[in-house]
């Protein structure tokens, strides 16, 4: 008999895990809070250890004839000056930078329409043996074999396992924006520039789109100026390397988005019995690395892999819990190490951070890339 789950959440890592568990032939159904299945926010990084899974799951493609293949990542300081470069060849798959939107639309346009139910808020759930019941805001109950929760850091089913605690604020703030291309920039290199408590990051995103990032170190929660958004960024990075004052100009200030940089430490035991958590309901982590959705799609493609011959969810569900917390618990920590490095302001530091940087990644860049990158699930 087909096993029936349930997964809590339609973003990316719902929508991956949906796909991969449908392809593996089992009856999925992803429920979503919001009214209608779309994604939001700017770009994405999906480096080769998820591009594997996606071109497994029939739709690499489709998500690079949409975005940007990545061929190259440089580190600049303030003034343009090149801090090193990094080549990105020799893997099996290509990694891609591509809007939200398009890598969302490619994982759930496969499903069928009758899997994927929209304007659905879990509230809780109750496990009990033989099975997991979800339910709903309004009174509604569905029944299934296992419940995933992939709904976010503010996880609502990660809260009921343990404990609805605040996510841990990193120091500073992070604005995304999308962009025309202002051209002049070469095709398929991606870039950061570091400075002192600030950094800027660069992504073509295919079809004449740039999605930038910034960051800044400051207090949580800090309200917007009174000139919006988009004049923080401005004042942050006035007399930078062209062209990131260029495209801040460029961006609407509607399509600046502004966050906290948070994520929380690793859990022992992500679920119980036949639940459990997948993406960042269960290893948020900062943006650092370009990490976080690729954690997710091989949470997904992990899931997977052990849930089609299993007798017991349950059981599943913990072998996949041993077999993901290592991988991504050290994936996290690479994260907040450089976004903790990237982040120093006294200026005798940052010169240090900058030169031994430029030595580290020219001796053995491949070294540490492979550890993230070459991963199989």
């Amino acid at each position: 008999m087909s096993k029936k789950l349930i997964v809590a959440g339609g973003g990316i890592g719902g929508m991956a895990a949906a796909l991969a568990l449908h392809r593996a032939g089992l009856d999925v159904t992803v429920f979503e809070r919001a009214p209608v299945f779309a994604e939001v926010g700017a770009g994405v990084s999906l480096w080769p250890n998820a591009t594997r899974v996606l071109e497994s799951l029939g739709v690499l493609e489709e998500i690079l004839a949409r975005g940007e293949t990545v061929t190259q990542f440089n580190l600049h300081r303030s003034d343009g000056t090149r801090i090193s470069a990094i080549p990105m060849a020799g893997y099996a798959t290509p990694a891609v930078c591509v809007h939200r939107a398009d890598l969302h639309r490619a994982l759930y346009t496969p499903l069928p329409a009758a899997s994927l139910e929209p304007g659905h808020i879990i509230e809780s759930f109750q496990d009990e043996d033989g099975g997991v019941t979800a339910r709903f805001a309004g009174g509604r109950e569905v029944r299934a074999d296992g419940l995933i929760g992939s709904d976010g850091i503010n996880s609502v089913i990660r809260a009921q396992l343990h404990g609805a605690v605040p996510a841990d604020y990193r120091g500073y703030r992070i604005w995304r924006g999308l962009a025309p291309d202002p051209g002049g920039l070469v095709r398929g290199h991606i870039s950061e520039t570091w400075g002192a408590g600030r950094r800027f990051g660069i992504m073509p995103i295919g079809q004449g789109r740039i999605c930038w990032y910034a960051t800044y170190n400051c207090p949580a929660s800090q309200p917007d100026a009174m000139d919006g958004r988009q004049a923080e960024v401005r004042a942050l990075f006035r007399g930078w390397h062209d062209p990131i004052p260029a495209l801040i100009e460029a961006t609407a200030p509607a399509d600046i988005l502004k966050t906290d940089a948070r994520d929380r430490p690793p859990l022992r035991t992500w679920g119980r019995g036949g639940v459990t958590l997948l993406g960042d309901a269960a290893h948020p982590i900062t943006p650092n690395v370009g990490q976080g959705a690729c954690m997710a799609i091989e949470d997904a493609a992990c899931l997977a892999k052990l849930l089609p011959g299993a007798m017991d969810v349950a059981r599943a569900f913990r072998a996949y819990e041993q077999a993901r917390g290592p991988r991504t618990a050290f994936i996290a920590r690479q994260a907040r190490r450089i976004g903790t490095i990237g982040q120093w302001e006294n200026p005798w530091v940052v010169r240090g951070r900058n030169f031994v940087t430029r030595l580290v990644l020219a001796r053995r860049p491949g070294v540490q890339l492979n550890a993230v990158y070459a991963y199989k699930v």
